[in-house]
């Protein structure tokens, strides 16, 4: 996975939580794989790969999205048309109401003079769903400190991240 995503080649992973242990052992988590049309919260990097692994989501899905596109090799060659960001907040509304964007790539630059921090970003973004209900900012701040070179500029992008999903989510429902 690693040469891909150096590449920009397309990467999923799954991740599912469990809060505590069911003393019925059939209840927990027995695999990390999430079911078609069961994800809860989709984290997209690049607009298009919302689209691409969208079997995954339900009405029940909240999709984060960067609109940093990465054109694909046939893009690239004209013999595609990468879809406006329109286009694809419409498809994916068909599927869920919670549907939310951010250029997350220009608030790396424009904050950090690189775009090292667009991950980080968009998990605090994602945090503001509600999707991640018994992680706690703070949890994430003990892993970054942790585990994350530059740890200072890591928690900053993360705070930046939950500031601008708070304006957007919260405008978002508004309306």
């Amino acid at each position: 996975m690693h040469g891909l995503a150096q590449r920009e080649g397309a990467i999923m992973s799954h991740t599912r939580y469990q809060k505590k242990l069911d003393g019925d052992e059939r209840k927990n988590i027995q695999s990390s794989l999430i079911c078609y049309g069961d994800a809860d919260l989709y984290i997209c990097l690049e607009p298009v790969e919302a689209l691409r692994r969208g079997l995954f989501a339900s009405s029940k899905t909240s999709f984060v999205i960067n609109e940093r596109d990465i054109p694909s090799v046939m893009v690239t060659a004209d013999l595609e048309q990468y879809p406006p960001i329109e286009e694809i907040r419409n498809i994916l509304n068909r599927c869920s109401k919670q549907v939310y964007s951010i250029n997350a790539t220009t608030l790396s630059l424009k904050h950090f003079q690189q775009n090292q921090y667009v991950n980080i970003m968009m998990l605090g973004f994602a945090m503001i769903t509600g999707k991640l209900p018994f992680i706690e900012i703070e949890d994430f701040e003990e892993v970054i400190k942790e585990w994350l070179r530059e740890p200072d500029s890591n928690i900053k992008a993360l705070h930046l991240g939950i500031e601008k999903g708070k304006e957007i989510i919260s405008f978002s429902n508004v309306n």
